[in-house]
């Protein structure tokens, strides 16, 4: 009882230090401020009936653009859900951060836990918690979707080797290691697509040797070694397809789709350049801590630190580790190495990550060219702190007696609480979030827009255009000569339009639906850049669209009283992936009560 008091309490002390500051009433400006149109614009599209939500109506200038079909949505999923139950707009961004920091405070002592124990869960928990590079996401960067990402890397691993293991708990139910991988992949890719692109091979070749490794341990348990090793083989990798089947309906079109937009030109080059943001070694040990942007060279305005106590705990680890490998000098390097696999792979594994981060792996960002989406090498660190904090949880394994074991954890755990809690707090609070932080359609268009141009479609040549106010749907008309319907352009400026009402029936953000009474042939103009998906109907009819010369759909029409609309359906590509999803969830259900009727 007292163990699991203390337990407790040294949990409770991490989480309040790595969120102190969340709890206060007011909120603090972060580089990405744009957290709180995109629970609007989602929740909006939500109680539009728009699902799964891929369009934004407001972004865009208000003519909208695919935010959602390209940008990880689940956070803002949730984020929505939290607002439409009532919480502001700021406390649904608290929860969001205060969801990351408890999850991840969640996984990564249960993996410590599963691997060396309570004490190597506590040190664990404690060193990805608080590791600088979370308070960085958090109260610098306010990076929720690489927040989200991180905050289930431990429960990956963590699924993996109870997958491995295999283990029973006090009922003999088989703990469902499966269902902890998965829904951690799940979240994984449909929270920080950057982040999956980092981790998920890490955790391949992690899953890999450590079913080995348990493999070789099985000598004297399992007659059929080879029957172990493909039964849990094969088991991690239905999890993994799995989870890449389920998440299909935004990996395949954000994949397939994205040329339709200025994606590329957006986020690749200029300051996002790769070249521009690789770290150098001192950086990993210089506190430096400042507000500001990464840049060229060692003189960021923004911080690396590998965290105080983090670096002392793992030097002892490694210290330690030297120590007891150099010790029996009669024991061969093999059986040395056998011995100690799991340790040498983690560290492998964060050799690895720390190359990314450095100017030395510039040949391998130059030929892989996928990693250019990636920006900034030392997204790298989200990878770096994981292992690094295994590698500090081995310090109980190194450590003789039990009483010194407590003693060296304890002061270790207590030294990374307060050596890092100050990093978990903004530069300042302010007064008025109003300015940043809004629902209001308006400012969502003119000033959020200016911020998120990312997914802007690629026909619009220029981002000076001209916001549409919160009442239209259709901006105008123009008189047309011939018109077969298809990429018809309108030339000259909007003064030569001709004058026409139109009645508002449906306004929505994947559907809108007006009714017209047009003396002649006209080409009406809808308030919304054409994406793939969008189509054009007449009086129930699907007729061929054009595109305006700034990118906005044009409809023709008939002289008469017709009812005129848009709406936004699925390609063949996002059809298809929706497809492959509910064939994976139906695989998951299938397997789920499966595993339920087999095991209680």
């Amino acid at each position: 009882m007292l163990k699991k008091l203390i337990i407790s309490v040294l949990l409770m002390m991490v989480f309040v230090a790595s969120s102190w500051s969340l709890f206060r009433s007011d909120f603090f400006l972060v580089h990405d401020f744009s957290h709180g149109a995109r629970i609007v614009e989602m929740h909006k599209a939500l109680a539009d009936g728009h699902f799964p939500v891929r369009w934004s109506s407001d972004l865009g200038y208000g003519y909208g653009m695919p935010l959602f079909e390209f940008y990880a949505p689940l956070p803002y999923y949730v984020g929505a859900f939290f607002y439409s139950i009532g919480f502001s707009l700021v406390g649904s961004i608290k929860l969001l951060f205060l969801i990351s920091t408890f999850v991840v405070l969640v996984g990564s002592y249960k993996l410590g836990k599963s691997l060396f124990g309570r004490l190597g869960g506590l040190l664990v928990a404690a060193a990805i918690t608080l590791a600088p590079y979370r308070a960085v996401n958090l109260f610098v960067r306010g990076a929720i979707s690489e927040l989200w990402g991180i905050m289930v890397l431990p429960f990956i691993l963590y699924g993996i080797i109870k997958i491995v293991k295999d283990e029973k708990d006090g009922t003999s139910k088989k703990k469902r290691g499966w269902l902890v991988l998965l829904i951690s992949l799940l979240v994984l890719l449909l929270s920080h697509n950057l982040t999956s692109l980092i981790f998920i091979p890490l955790s391949i070749l992690f899953g890999g040797v450590y079913l080995v490794l348990e493999t070789l341990k099985q000598k004297d348990k399992q007659k059929d070694l080879r029957q172990f090793f493909v039964k849990k083989f094969i088991t991690l990798l239905v999890i993994y397809l799995l989870a890449v089947l389920m998440s299909s309906f935004y990996l395949i079109p954000a994949i397939m789709e994205k040329g339709f937009t200025r994606l590329e030109l957006a986020i690749v080059g200029n300051y996002f350049d790769y070249n521009l943001h690789f770290l150098y070694i001192r950086q990993f040990f210089e506190v430096n801590w400042k507000y500001g942007g990464s840049s060229w060279g060692p003189y960021d305005d923004i911080s690396f630190y590998l965290g105080t106590g983090q670096l002392l705990a793992f030097g002892l680890s490694l210290l330690l580790f030297v120590k007891s490998f150099s010790k029996n000098v009669l024991s061969s390097l093999g059986q040395k190495i056998k011995g100690n696999g799991l340790y040498l792979t983690t560290l492998v594994l964060l050799v690895i990550s720390v190359f990314m981060t450095l100017g030395k792996s510039k040949i391998i960002w130059d030929n892989i060219s996928i990693l250019s989406f990636i920006q900034f090498p030392w997204r790298w660190l989200s990878a770096v702190i994981i292992f690094l904090g295994i590698a500090i949880g081995f310090l109980v394994k190194f450590i003789k007696g039990k009483f010194h074991r407590s003693l060296f954890s304890g002061v270790l755990i207590l030294i990374i609480i307060f050596s890092n809690w100050k990093f978990f707090q903004p530069e300042k609070f302010l007064k008025d979030t109003s300015d940043y932080y809004y629902s209001d359609v308006s400012k969502i268009r003119n000033e959020m827009s200016e911020t998120l141009p990312d997914y802007i479609p690629a026909q619009v040549k220029t981002l000076t255009i001209s916001p549409v106010a919160q009442e239209d749907a259709v901006l105008g008309c123009e008189v047309a000569r011939e018109f077969s319907g298809i990429n018809v352009q309108i030339l000259g400026d909007r003064s030569n339009y001709c004058e026409f009402e139109f009645t508002k029936i449906t306004n929505k953000t994947h559907k809108k639906l007006v009714e017209v009474d047009l003396p002649q042939k006209t080409m009406l103009e809808f308030a919304v850049l054409d994406f793939p998906g969008w189509t054009a109907e007449v009086d129930g009819a699907v007729v061929g669209k054009g595109v305006s010369n700034m990118g906005t759909i044009l409809v023709p029409v008939e002289a008469g009283k017709h009812r005129v609309g848009i709406s936004f359906r699925d390609t063949k590509i996002r059809l298809f992936s929706d497809l492959i999803s509910i064939f994976g969830l139906v695989i998951f259900l299938s397997i789920f009560f499966w595993y339920h009727k087999h095991n209680d």
